[in-house]
């Protein structure tokens, strides 16, 4: 039962984190749309809203971190990868008419430079998933450092191309950059190979 009433607040803390950002949210919003007792917050975030916003994140991050590996191991080419990426990042935004896509991006956005250990979480994450299509371009053949540069460029169109498609309401914003950008890829990708 305790840990059915943490993982609800812990989703409803996600939610909402996603939704409003951190100073957006209020513990009274995450009790309400958990359906949870007060007492069983400090219960079981005896640091508050900082070890909930913490814990709520880094299971979101985590979760990111795991399917991110998954389609890029699955993925034929690393262009299919990121088209993969971005689906998912459109299927979560249609899912909650526009409200998420990023775990991270709100948060950072809000502005909460008085929060370091949220905000180390958040470059961590970035670092993570960058890492991660670094990775997966080394192994296609590119050399380390244009394997880094572009793992940022296509960080840098999911983020960006998620907020211009959540803000236009259009995930052909999103859908059509991450096209361009798999297509650069593979295609540096073949001219490497040649």
């Amino acid at each position: 039962m305790a840990n059915a009433t943490k993982d609800r607040m812990l989703q409803a803390a996600t939610k909402l984190l996603q939704t409003r950002g951190y100073y957006g949210t209020g513990l009274n919003d995450v009790l309400a749309e958990s359906g949870t007792p007060r007492g069983s917050l400090y219960f079981h975030f005896p640091g508050g809203k900082e070890q909930l916003a913490l814990e709520a994140t880094r299971a979101a991050v985590d979760e990111v971190t795991r399917t991110t590996a998954e389609t890029i191991a699955q993925a034929a080419t690393p262009g299919a990868a990121l088209k993969t990426i971005s689906g998912r990042i459109v299927e979560l935004m249609r899912s909650t008419d526009y409200e998420r896509s990023c775990p991270i991006s709100p948060l950072v956005q809000d502005g909460a430079n008085d929060l370091p250990a949220l905000l180390d979480l958040c470059r961590e994450a970035f670092d993570t998933w960058m890492g991660l299509m670094a990775g997966m371009l080394r192994d296609a053949g590119l050399p380390p450092r244009r394997a880094r540069a572009l793992s940022l460029l296509a960080q840098t169109v999911f983020q960006g191309g998620a907020i211009v498609a959540r803000a236009k309401r259009d995930e052909r914003m999103l859908l059509d950059a991450i096209d361009e950008v798999a297509r650069l890829i593979d295609r540096e990708i073949a001219d490497a190979a040649r």
